[in-house]
């Protein structure tokens, strides 16, 4: 009696562990693509500016503004940065 039931608590506590390494392993899966494929991180990482209408990475421009878009590299608009005043397109 006793070894039917040790088989079965066992049986149990490996289905919980499988299902806990199974959670486990699909979290992992999803935060490492989330990572791999997240291109705007990605670009920003390497110091240039992910333009989200063209959806590239670009090193022509500043900063990204949502109303201007892309700030282009002007000693006017360093300057405005710098001081933090708007752009202007």
């Amino acid at each position: 009696m006793k070894n039917t039931e040790t088989k079965s608590t066992a049986k149990i506590f490996l289905k919980i562990l499988y299902g806990i390494l199974a959670v486990i392993g699909i979290i992992s899966i999803c935060v490492l693509g989330y990572l791999i494929f997240d291109n705007q991180a990605r670009c920003l990482d390497i110091g240039k500016i992910y333009d989200p209408e063209q959806k590239i990475c670009r090193d022509d421009c500043l900063t990204w503004d949502e109303t201007t878009g892309c700030v282009p590299i002007t000693p006017e608009n360093i300057r405005k940065k710098e001081k933090g005043l708007p752009f202007t397109k």
